[in-house]
């Protein structure tokens, strides 16, 4: 099972985390990522 969240939500700039977790619950994986939202003039095109 995988799960995600939102650590930390900003207006451009967010903090993402995903754990990955087997049959008996137990992590197998854990991602982080630092996401931008580009809005406007700089999303054209994307």
């Amino acid at each position: 099972m995988a799960t995600g969240r939102v650590v930390k939500g900003g207006r451009t700039v967010g903090l993402v985390e995903c754990d990955v977790l087997d049959d008996k619950e137990g992590l197998v994986a854990r991602a982080s990522s630092t996401c931008m939202t580009l809005r406007g003039e700089q999303a054209a095109g994307r």
